[in-house]
């Protein structure tokens, strides 16, 4: 495929547990998006399982509406800024349950209006330094590990950071990467943000310095350049020919 510009809006995807009734209840109260889906269980039990700062951030959101909040972490101390984690250990609505895993998703069949679906109703959990089981009652999970951004596919033609996510160029373009003509859009980019509002305020950016880019370099639209050839072609044919060319312009049949 040939073009004169690319904006890439691959996107980045959550990384999940890949633990038992994950993919049953999602949709059902496991989730990995906090700002998307907390609403959903407000009043409710519900929990928390990571220990960096995406995990905090999702915590202590969620404690403004849940009835309560439990962080499950599989170690023994936080690897989030010490700001949140204290913000964090502080807060009268959140638990934190150290050193555990999440062995499975429990739940139960629900039918609704003639429509079943999966609900989550329990964690079951793993103590990391006894092996012992036990199981955590709420309404809702969200996983907070982590994000991979999908730009395997480029390479390593295209400039990534530390964490594997496109780096803007920093040039002329706001969204320009280290190709010339490559824009950015959307999660690919930001490793801070993702939300669907500042993907698409990003996307229409990469638009635009899509369209500027192609402007200064004399490129226009392939099928307006046809039309002015068009045009130009006929108006060829009819010099000469005043009244034809009047009769044509104004949409006369002459056959």
């Amino acid at each position: 495929i040939s073009a004169h510009s690319l904006i890439v809006a691959t996107g980045a995807d959550s990384r999940w547990l890949g633990v038992d009734g994950e993919s049953t209840y999602r949709g059902g109260g496991v989730s990995s998006c906090a700002t998307c889906d907390g609403f959903l269980f407000r009043d409710m039990d519900v929990a928390v399982v990571g220990g960096g700062d995406t995990a905090m951030e999702d915590a202590l959101v969620l404690a403004r509406t849940a009835k309560s909040v439990t962080v499950v972490h599989r170690r023994d101390a936080f690897r989030a800024s010490r700001a949140l984690a204290d913000r964090v250990a502080q807060h009268p609505k959140i638990k934190i349950r150290w050193n555990a895993t999440v062995e499975s998703f429990k739940g139960e069949e629900v039918r609704e209006d003639d429509v079943s679906r999966h609900v989550l109703n329990r964690v079951e959990l793993k103590d990391t330094s006894t092996g012992d089981s036990e199981s955590l009652d709420v309404r809702a999970a969200f996983v907070a590990i982590g994000h991979d951004p999908n730009t395997k596919l480029f390479g390593g033609r295209l400039k990534t950071n530390g964490q594997g996510y496109l780096e803007l160029s920093g040039g002329r373009f706001a969204t320009e990467l280290s190709v010339e003509g490559v824009f950015a859009a959307g999660d690919v980019a930001d490793p801070v943000y993702r939300q669907a509002i500042t993907s698409a305020g990003s996307g229409a950016m990469a638009a635009l310095d899509a369209e500027r880019y192609l402007s200064e370099q004399g490129i226009q639209d392939e099928s307006e350049r046809f039309a002015d050839d068009l045009m130009a072609e006929l108006m060829g044919e009819f010099s000469g020919d005043e009244d034809t060319y009047n009769a044509y312009a104004e949409g006369v049949d002459l056959s």
